[in-house]
């Protein structure tokens, strides 16, 4: 690690003085600073930073240099800063501390030696707890040096540590990989005699980006002598001796070297693989390579192991823990047991990755069973001395076993003889290449190769490859040759013949790699998300993990998939992709997982040997090591906390600063996961893929099958000049009126998924519309049209809705009267910013998301509420206290939270809390802290450091008192509104509302002045209480009309009933009620109001029957004539119609539901609430007074 510094370094000036050691006297402030911390002299290094002077012939300013020293303990003396400078005077005397120089006394003579002079501008830093040196490895500067040092050895065997603490690092580097030498040391080995050394090597060895150790106090020193050279007589009386003896060794090296070359193997290189198809970007060559060669970096073949070699062994080296299972000897004929090391032409990489890379020919990478590889090593070896041309009679195949029953075509390995011949005719044709260019039998061929599939090959149906075997001659077949002989020839003879043999089973070293078949996504797939997919490259490319969080449907596999194939072409990423639901069994062992996991990261290490990277991908990582919860039962607590703990244990082990092993795990989201895994720094990055926003949206949706509906998406809406419609994949057309904007107004909080399957859909309407209008033509081509998104949209769920209880209101404020200032402030808060969300998008301040309706009980809180979403077109969630509230610590807090990410799911969405006080009262009213939990869940979620988005909280209650005032401050429940009794206007306004929904007669309806009088007489109701009003004046109507009804059932009756009731009755107002009731008016009221009756009815029956008419004209049924007059009349005398005195006689028997003495009491609590409420905390303290309640608010 490298050493700590502080905070800030203190610049000073050098006071040389005789200290006889390599330490320092610091200045005071810093001595203080140490002191009051306790810090040990022996652990202090300080690092002295200074510009050395420029010499006579150098320009410009030099390359600052430090020093590593120690300290004595002691501060250094105070100096005055003069009164006037080089600059005139340095102004009022201010503070001592302000006008003292700063000043670090350094021995006199290290500071000649070091070239540092009196008074020379430094800055000193402190580090504390350095790394420590256990060895140390020193030698004099000069042999005068050596020869002071061995005289005074005793001396300084017991003096080094008081004169010497830090040693400079002979291996640091600067930032640029330049080398930095180390200064010299002063030993002071009697009052008259000095030494300088340097450091030569230290152990442990230090990392070069440290730049100094300090010496252990049980160090060994090891000091190199440094004899003197021998005179110049000396030297001239031996010079011939001394080069005839040099000349005799080399000579005698060279021939020991020429003896070793005949003994050594082959030169061998270690190089990691990649194949030539995954990075075409590297070479300048256009056509695709088929022969098998290899190619490797240019300076690598002008080394003296490799010159002049044209063909090497390539073999592709795993470790034991990675390699397949062989087989048992003897299990199979050792005429179809396959070559793992293949001959191959060397080529030469002018512009490679780094020099530690090869790229394989895709032939050659099928060879090896390593098609597609990129990370892994290879060993390449030069080849051996090939065969004559005369050692090979005939080439015989063994093609491998189909794994599929042949369907037809030809079958390769029939025992026939023409189908052995026209076999053999293919095999040549495949593999000859064009016009008998390069291609793969042309090239150089080894005895039990693989001749597989690959990119570009002809293959005829029921190929899948085979082993190649040479037959020998009798003479070359009787020789013996080396066990594990690799036998090749560079160019095969074209008459050789070639005979096809039965088919045998694949080798057991060619299963399929790990992480090697990763189908990328589409696309198409990914639209508007292109900078989420820039931040998750950057942070894989630096070798720092990420957990990728998502609901299902967001495409966080399609993601993951995509990054690891981009990073694989583009930067050379070994990946290895694996599902974690393949390992979701009870019945599975966590030994077994742990194996797996230790075998995916194990191939990922080897894949970035030599220089390359690697990337992990656990899908799905939450259901293997899913959250511990207190309400699971049995083991699965434990086995996720074991597995958590195995992957957290494996990353760390793996995933390490210089592994360049990086990891990207998908899940549904952080909460969902083990704490161990998020909080064990298994990843560094979370991310979250969110539902894509309206302008991805409105892109052409994916269809199943991964292609787009449209390749040009937008030049079509935009008024282009095409002549025809937009193709999609399939047969399918685009309508020119289709607008894809619409359709992503529409689709708000849809996932890809949900797009995904709306398309297909969409494109089964269309195609069962076109059979439909055209039943004959099947050729042509179907039209995607608006209508079959509309059919597709209806009914469908999208998966983040599935399970939300969402509830449909089909109230609006048309509905409801009064409440126009309220309705107001709803409107701008919930409707516009949805409405208007472009512009409110660019809106620099946090937006108002809560609300909170309060008011006397049946003012319309509760269907104010419910008409917010049927008017602004958003979901509505309402919520119930026992839904929330659970006996479990933590469960009520999960349930919050389930209950906001549903919210965020189904966003725009208003969460709406009935009874709000019941469920988020004070805190420290309950004795179970059930409510005192759900109130702090809530103030994390409504005001949490994530905020909420397209979620409008409404909360409704009577006694808004009861509620906890954290709720109420802002950025929670912003505003509140009130729900006031209803005054005449808004009472005349329910009313008519109401009225709305049923059928009043004509008196009522011609002036308003009956509905005025009713509201007149209703001082005091609330809407709930019209509402009951207006409900029982239609049972007394319907009650009327029941009565009325009977008599005519049975006419007998009619006449001898004297307490028979009028179908109608009129009230004339401003007459008295006696004058109406007097006996003597009776008959004469009585006559007078049937005979107006009956005109009436007679009106309504004309206006009913003109509606009917008009009605049965739309559906283009009418038919006068079979209209029933006597059932029509019945009908008619059976509709209900609410009258004057309905509503009179409900009048008299509906009372206010608020008493006089309620509504005071909740005025005084409205007007405290609004006026007598302050931003002052109460400080917790319970009350005093006998019985009274204990509340911390």
């Amino acid at each position: 690690m490298a050493p700590r510094k502080n905070a800030q370094s203190t610049a000073a000036e050098l006071s040389l003085v005789h200290l006889k050691s390599c330490l320092v006297n610091l200045p005071p402030s810093l001595v203080s600073l140490l002191v009051n911390v306790n810090t040990p002299v022996q652990n202090v290094v300080v690092e002295l930073s200074y510009r050395p002077s420029p010499t006579s012939g150098s320009t410009g300013a030099t390359a600052p240099q430090s020093i590593f020293v120690g300290w004595t303990g002691m501060p250094s003396k105070r100096r005055a800063a003069p009164v006037v400078g080089r600059d005139g005077l340095t102004g009022s005397r201010g503070s001592s501390r302000d006008q003292e120089i700063q000043m670090v006394e350094l021995d006199a003579t290290l500071a000649a030696s070091l070239g540092l002079s009196e008074g020379q501008k430094i800055t000193a830093t402190v580090h504390l707890d350095p790394p420590v040196a256990h060895t140390i490895n020193i030698e004099p500067m000069t042999p005068e040096d050596w020869e002071i040092i061995e005289l005074h050895a005793t001396f300084l065997e017991l003096n080094l540590q008081s004169q010497i603490r830090a040693l400079p690092n002979p291996t640091y580097m600067l930032n640029n990989n330049t080398p930095v030498a180390p200064h010299l040391l002063t030993l002071h080995l009697s009052p008259t005699s000095t030494a300088n050394i340097k450091v030569v090597s230290l152990d442990p060895a230090p990392s070069s980006d440290i730049p100094f150790v300090k010496l252990s106090p049980n160090a060994e020193v090891i000091v190199a002598p440094k004899t003197r050279p021998k005179s110049a007589a000396q030297s001239t009386g031996d010079h011939r001796s001394v080069a005839s003896t040099s000349k005799s060794r080399r000579s005698g090296t060279s021939t020991v070297r020429r003896r070793s070359a005949r003994e050594e193997p082959r030169p061998t290189m270690f190089l990691r693989a990649i194949d030539k198809a995954a990075c075409n970007e590297w070479f300048d060559e256009g056509p695709t390579c088929t022969d098998l060669s290899v190619w490797v970096d240019r300076d690598l073949l002008l080394s003296n192991s490799f010159r002049g070699i044209n063909y090497a062994i390539v073999d592709v080296i795993k470790p034991a823990g990675l390699q397949k299972p062989q087989p048992e000897d003897g299990s199979a004929p050792a005429t179809t047991l396959a070559t793992s090391k293949v001959v191959a032409a060397l080529k030469p990489w002018d512009d490679p990755p780094n020099g530690q890379t090869a790229a394989l020919s895709s032939p050659l990478c099928a060879a090896l069973g390593c098609t597609g590889i990129v990370g892994g090593v290879v060993k390449i070896q030069a080849a051996p001395q090939q065969l004559q041309r005369g050692n090979v009679q005939q080439i015989k195949v063994f093609p491998f076993a189909s794994g599929s029953p042949a369907t037809g075509g030809l079958k390769f390995g029939s025992e026939t003889k023409a189908e052995k011949e026209e076999s053999a005719k293919r095999f040549r044709h495949m593999y000859s290449g064009d016009k008998g260019g390069d291609g793969l039998l042309q090239g150089p061929i080894t005895d039990g190769i693989v001749v597989g599939l690959y990119g570009g090959l002809d293959a005829p149906q029921g190929w899948e490859g085979g082993v190649l075997r040479f037959e020998y001659s009798a003479d070359f077949a009787s020789q013996e040759k080396p066990k594990g002989a690799t036998l090749w020839m560079a160019n095969l003879d074209p008459k050789i013949p070639v005979e096809f043999q039965q088919p045998q089973p694949r080798p057991p070293w060619m299963a399929d790699s790990d992480g090697l078949d990763l189908q990328p996504a589409h696309d198409s797939l990914l639209v508007g998300i292109d900078s989420l997919l820039a931040n998750l490259q950057s942070h894989l490319a630096h070798m720092s993990s990420v957990l990728l969080t998502g609901t299902m449907g967001s495409g966080k596999t399609s993601v993951a998939k995509h990054l690891a194939e981009k990073l694989r072409q583009e930067t050379l990423f070994y990946t290895v992709y694996f599902p974690c639901r393949k390992l979701v069994n009870d019945e599975t062992r966590l030994s077994t997982i742990k194996e797996t996991l230790n075998r995916i990261f194990m191939s990922a290490s080897w894949g970035a040997r030599l220089g390359g990277k690697a990337l992990v991908v656990l899908d799905d990582l939450d259901r293997l090591c899913p959250v511990e919860t207190e309400l699971q039962v049995g083991n699965d607590n434990g086995r996720s906390r074991q597995i958590s703990e195995t992957i957290r244990s494996i990353v760390r082990q793996y995933c390490t600063r210089d592994s360049n092993v990086v990891l990207l795990a998908t899940a549904e989201g952080k909460d969902s996961m083990n704490n161990v895994v998020v909080s064990g720094h298994v990843v560094r990055e979370i991310v979250e893929l969110k539902a894509p926003d309206k302008e991805a949206r409105r892109r052409p949706p994916p269809t199943s099958d991964g292609s787009a509906l449209a390749d040009d998406s937008d030049a079509w809406m935009h008024g282009s000049d095409q002549q025809q419609s937009p193709t999609t994949g399939g047969g399918f057309l685009l309508d020119s009126s289709l607008d894809f904007l619409d359709i992503a107004g529409l689709t708000d909080g849809y996932m890809p998924g949900d797009l995904t399957v709306l398309v297909s859909r969409a494109r089964n309407e269309a195609i069962i519309r076109s059979i439909s209008d055209n039943p004959s033509d099947t050729k042509a081509a179907v039209r995607l049209a608006r209508e079959d998104f509309d059919r597709a949209l209806k009914g469908f769920t999208p998966a983040s809705l599935r399970n939300v209880p969402l509830q449909s209101s089909t109230t609006t404020f048309k509905s409801i009267g009064g409440l126009h200032e309220t309705r107001k402030v709803l409107l701008e808060t919930l409707e516009y910013p949805t409405k208007y969300a472009p512009i409110f998008a660019q809106c620099p301040l946090r937006l108002r998301s809560g609300l909170l309706l309060y008011g006397y009980p049946g003012c319309g809180k509760t269907l104010l509420a419910s008409a917010v979403a049927g008017e602004c077109g958003l979901n509505f969630i309402s919520v119930k206290g026992p839904e929330i509230l659970n006996k479990y610590i933590g469960a009520s807090e999960k349930s919050v939270r389930d209950l906001f990410d549903r919210a965020q799911a189904a966003r725009p969405c208003v969460l709406f809390f009935d009874e709000f006080d019941s469920i988020a009262p004070k805190r420290g009213h309950d004795s179970t802290g059930v409510t005192d939990r759900v109130v702090n869940q809530l103030l994390t979620q409504m005001d949490g450091a994530e905020g909420l988005s397209g979620v409008y909280v409404l909360a409704a209650t009577s006694r808004p008192d009861l509620i906890d005032p954290a709720l109420l401050r802002p950025g929670r429940l912003d505003k509140s509104l009130l729900c006031d009794m209803p005054a005449l206007e808004d009472r005349l306004d329910i009313i008519k509302s109401l009225f709305q929904k049923v059928r009043l007669s004509v008196e009522l309806t011609e002036s308003d002045s009956p509905l005025t009088e009713i509201a007149r007489r209703t001082e005091g109701f609330s809407g709930a209480d019209l509402q009951a009003l207006v409900s029982n004046a239609q049972l007394e109507a319907i009650h009327d009309v029941l009565d009325v009804t009977a008599p005519r059932q049975e006419p007998g009756k009619h006449s001898g009933s004297k307490n028979s009731v009028p179908s109608f009755v009129q009230f004339r107002y401003g007459t008295d009620s006696k004058t109406l009731n007097n006996s003597s008016g009776i008959p004469q009221s009585k006559s007078a109001a049937l005979i107006e009756n009956a005109a009436i009815m007679s009106k309504l029956e004309q206006i009913k029957l003109t509606r009917k008419k008009a009605k049965e004209a739309r559906k283009g049924t009418v038919n006068a004539s079979t209209v029933d007059d006597g059932a029509k009349d019945t009908a008619e005398h059976r509709e209900v119609v609410i009258e004057w005195s309905h509503l009179v006689k409900a009048l008299e028997n509906t009372r206010a539901s608020i008493s006089s003495e309620e509504k005071a009491r909740l005025q005084r609590i409205y007007r405290e609430f609004v006026v007598g409420r302050s931003g002052q905390m109460k400080d917790g303290q319970g009350s005093m007074e006998i019985g009274g309640r204990s509340s911390l608010m």
